[in-house]
């Protein structure tokens, strides 16, 4: 690879891990082609993606983001897995595929912001509810309140008919 490649390699990756929300480093040695494709495809179901790198090129790529605390994991054959979408869901999926991939060993990750992860960490992340799960309790929740506002508002009126039936009925002798 020359210097030209090079530098074309650096502002792929660049360009590829601008704005990822989540990224893990992971020694792919020993995958075969179909897993590989079959960790593509699962991440990209949560917005992911895996890319093989050159470690040095990576450092470069990554030395002025909040990803350069990946640089300690970049040694050996590597790869990275990135979202700019859902963490939690590409940390799952990550997770599961080392767990049915002994070969594929989670080396390290780190969060937007710079929070660095070790192989525990991108697991407790995987045991993290998604995005779309958190949007939904919140939304469970939020609903809730006016929900019970409009049953307490209906409960006082429903009351008050209730005891003018019984009073009705009392007077008629029904009761």
């Amino acid at each position: 690879m020359n210097r030209q490649e090079k530098s074309e390699e650096i502002g792929a990756l660049k360009k590829l891990l601008d704005g990822a929300q989540f990224a893990v480093v992971a020694d792919y040695a020993g995958l075969t082609v179909k897993s590989m494709v079959e960790l593509r495809t699962e991440l990209r179901k949560s917005q992911g993606h895996y890319r093989v790198v050159k470690n040095t090129l990576a450092k470069l790529a990554t030395s002025e983001t909040d990803l350069k605390g990946l640089h300690s994991s970049l040694k050996g054959p590597i790869g990275i897995a990135y979202t700019k979408g859902d963490a939690a869901g590409a940390a799952k999926t990550v997770t599961a595929f080392a767990k049915a991939h002994p070969e594929f060993k989670i080396r390290g990750g780190v969060l937007a912001g710079g929070t660095v992860l070790d192989e525990k960490g991108v697991e407790a992340l995987s045991n993290l509810p998604g995005k779309d799960q958190l949007r939904a309790m919140l939304l469970g929740t939020l609903m809730g309140v006016p929900q019970k506002l409009v049953g307490i508002f209906a409960a006082v009126p429903g009351g008050f008919v209730r005891v003018l039936d019984a009073r009705r009925r009392q007077l008629a002798g029904e009761a």
